[in-house]
């Protein structure tokens, strides 16, 4: 039983600490195929907020408010940490967006480097079928 808990641990700490080398060699490469496919920087609130409208099915609208625009990339920020197993859809709202709950071993406090790199590594499993095909 010890066993099973420890393996159990040991898959929860690597999904909340990605590697950062891994990280950081694959990174490039997704910006690249981003720059080339889509005109997109290296701006992880840029990508983010594509990958929310990508998700719920949205069209681009350059003239959406400030609000409309940070609430798809909480909604991108959800998507890719559901790839790392950090929250789940739990079901949707009238307006379309999803209903979010963190995973229960979701750790409460991290730094702002760690945030980056856990974005990172979401952001990387979100885009891997594209990059790898």
């Amino acid at each position: 039983m010890v066993g099973m808990l420890f393996n159990i641990y040991m898959v929860v700490a690597k999904i909340f600490e990605p590697d950062p080398v891994a990280v950081a060699s694959d990174w490039p490469k997704l910006t690249e195929w981003l720059d080339i496919t889509l005109g997109c920087a290296d701006d992880l609130e840029g990508i983010l907020f594509l990958v929310g409208i990508q998700e719920l099915e949205l069209e681009y609208e350059p003239d959406l408010d400030k609000a409309s625009k940070q609430r798809l990339v909480h909604e991108g920020t959800y998507c890719v940490l559901e790839r790392l197993g950090c929250f789940e859809r739990v079901g949707q709202e009238v307006d379309g967006f999803w209903i979010w709950e963190p995973h229960e071993d979701m750790p409460e406090q991290m730094s702002s480097s760690q945030q980056d790199l856990l974005l990172r590594a979401g952001i990387l499993r979100y885009f891997h079928h594209y990059l790898h095909s």
